[in-house]
């Protein structure tokens, strides 16, 4: 009897182990999911300001200078985006006011797919 005992204590043992293994996988998943996530995220908030930033940059230049700019690199010190600057005049009043479109482009961590945001401003000849 006391042989069936010490068998049966070792099966609980061993599955209590098994599934505990199972439920740390899960959770380490899980976490790890939330992280890749979180750091998209945190890339695509940081090229959402990069973007309102060279618009303002862009709307506090003199009217006639405002011209588009190609695909072209952020300083160093900003890392690996891009960004671009698409200027329209406006259908109505094109000699008043221009349409100013901002794209950063960035490399996602996780996938290395490239993705952008746009932001868009206009300004107006005072």
């Amino acid at each position: 009897m006391l042989t069936d005992k010490r068998g049966f204590i070792l099966m609980e043992v061993v599955s209590s182990v098994l599934i505990l293994s199972i439920c740390s996988v899960v959770v380490l998943f899980a976490v790890t999911t939330q992280s890749n996530q979180l750091a998209g995220s945190l890339q695509r908030l940081k090229a959402i300001e990069m973007a309102h930033g060279k618009l303002d940059e862009i709307i506090g230049m003199e009217f006639d200078s405002i011209a588009p700019v190609p695909k072209t690199n952020f300083p160093p010190t900003y890392g690996d985006y891009q960004y671009a600057v698409d200027v329209q005049n406006d259908d109505e009043y094109s000699e008043f006011l221009k349409n100013i479109h901002v794209t950063v482009y960035f490399t996602e961590p996780v996938s290395g797919i490239e993705k952008s945001v746009t932001v868009a401003g206009a300004r107006a000849k005072r």
